[in-house]
């Protein structure tokens, strides 16, 4: 029997409601009914207290559900490899661009201070609102701002890796 299933089994034999489920969780009802359908799975935390809710033990939880024991067994490690490569692949296109309109280091630096600074303010944000309403993948907005923050503080320093690089060359062709 998949999780989702025993989930309804056992909210049903508490006479609760998706929405009770979900207040005694600090969850949506929209994420109940998901584990329900079994279009997601509930997170490790959610399936401890789940298991304490239902005063199950988690192996008589999640036993027969082949799907969730194989995401206990690998869990998914989180975004940290997109959103790295996709801010340097970011930082080396506006490392190029910022050189070929000749925008000096100093000038991007305080053009996007600013951006850096309310992007940092933006994560710090939306990681305690995630934590907050104990959501633990990082929904799409972290990810974009993260990538969009890491890229504007990448970008002087691929600039200046660039332009050390080409001063480089311009010293050995004299």
């Amino acid at each position: 029997m998949e999780i989702g299933e025993q989930i309804k089994i056992q909210r049903e034999h508490q006479h609760w409601s998706q929405q009770e489920l979900a207040d005694r969780l600090s969850i949506s009802r929209q994420s109940v009914s998901k584990w329900e359908r079994g279009t997601a799975l509930p997170s490790f935390a959610n399936v401890v207290t789940l298991s304490q809710l239902f005063r199950l033990t988690i192996d008589d939880l999640i036993r027969e559900d082949e799907h969730m024991m194989k995401h206990l067994e690998h869990p998914v490690t989180g975004p940290f490899t997109l959103i790295v490569l996709s801010s340097s692949a970011l930082a080396i296109v506006g490392a190029i661009i910022s050189l070929s309109l000749n925008i000096g280091l100093t000038a991007f630096v305080n053009a996007t201070q600013s951006l850096v600074l309310i992007g940092v303010l933006g994560l710090l944000g939306l990681v305690y609102w995630n934590q907050r309403h104990q959501r633990v993948p990082l929904s799409r907005w972290v990810i974009a701002l993260a990538i969009f923050t890491l890229t504007l503080l990448l970008v002087p320093q691929v600039d200046n890796l660039f332009m050390g690089f080409l001063d480089g060359l311009r010293q050995q062709s004299k």
